[in-house]
């Protein structure tokens, strides 16, 4: 196969660019392969019981799946929505609110398919045009939620009270999905959210963080009609509830972490030390534009304008 490199330079790190699939890392002198594709989520089956390797939660019940919704602009000041697949694993007590490619991944690792159909099935699971990178757990440990979540090149850990939203129940209510719903108001992270739970599914779970309530949160929508979570399915799902684990993953607490996402979101190459840089990997991916890895955590930079979740 042929390759076409570029040479650039971060610092001390001398980066190799592929006009492949393949990607050439220099690093203080030495030569490595790497690539970079969903193909990575898939782990083997039993790595999900190796508590060195990930927490496990458990095995989930349902699968609720949400589109996340993000009224934004462009680079240009054009309205435009970004669309994110979301999914909720739920289990007995807790729940974990991940991108929906991770739950696919983790659906496919559980499988008992043969390892050439699960390369395929990975594959095929790899298109997708933006990404959620929160993980959510919910509940665990008890009365708590325990999120992973990234800013710049760091990736962050922290623990916060889960229902910690003082909802107000009204009186509206509603069919969504199918179910009979009733609304809900509350403030978190310097919003107004409303959602609508159901009763018919009696779990305190939801998408995000929106949780707390007695059912299922099947909607949920900001009073500036930027942010929107809807539910688009609700089935039957016994896949494990894991979490993989990181090394480089920093244990911090929410205000400040918060506080450094949101200044560091639009332009996160802006706020990293060159002399923090190890390593870095460009891979170009299928949409044609190069996927930048540092230390070997993806440089997620906004296609469009980052307006956050959470404000505080």
């Amino acid at each position: 196969m042929k390759k076409l490199f570029v040479m650039l330079l971060l610092g001390s790190v001398a980066v190799c660019y592929s006009s492949a699939q393949e990607v050439v890392v220099v690093k203080a002198g030495t030569m490595a392969k790497s690539s970079t594709s969903v193909k990575e989520l898939v782990a083997k089956k039993s790595d999900f019981k190796d508590p060195k390797l990930y927490n496990n939660f458990g095995d989930s019940r349902y699968v609720a799946s949400y589109d996340y919704n993000l009224n934004t602009k462009t680079k240009n000041g054009d309205p435009i929505t970004e669309t994110y697949v979301t999914a909720l694993r739920i289990g007995d007590n807790a729940a974990i609110f991940t991108d929906y490619i991770t739950f696919e991944a983790d659906s496919i690792t559980n499988s008992d398919l043969s390892d050439e159909e699960k390369a395929i099935l990975s594959e095929n699971a790899g298109k997708v045009n933006f990404f959620f990178v929160p993980e959510i757990v919910q509940n665990i440990p008890e009365g708590m939620f325990t999120v992973t979540d990234q800013a710049a090149i760091t990736i962050g850990n922290y623990t916060e009270p889960f229902g910690g939203i003082d909802w107000n129940l009204t009186e509206e209510t509603d069919t969504f999905a199918g179910y009979q719903v009733n609304a809900a108001v509350g403030s978190y992270g310097g919003r107004e959210w409303k959602v609508w739970f159901t009763e018919e599914i009696p779990v305190p779970f939801g998408p995000w963080k929106l949780a707390g309530l007695p059912g299922l949160v099947l909607k949920a929508q900001d009073s500036e009609n930027i942010h929107e979570f809807k539910l688009i399915s609700f089935t039957k799902s016994s896949v494990p509830m894991v979490q993989k684990k990181n090394q480089a993953e920093v244990k911090t607490d929410r205000a400040k972490f918060i506080e450094m996402k949101n200044r560091t979101a639009q332009d996160p190459m802006k706020s990293i030390n060159p002399e923090l840089i190890s390593n870095v990997t460009v891979l170009k991916a299928r949409s044609g534009k190069p996927n930048m890895l540092i230390n070997g955590i993806p440089l997620r930079v906004p296609a469009n304008t980052y307006i956050p979740l959470e404000l505080k």
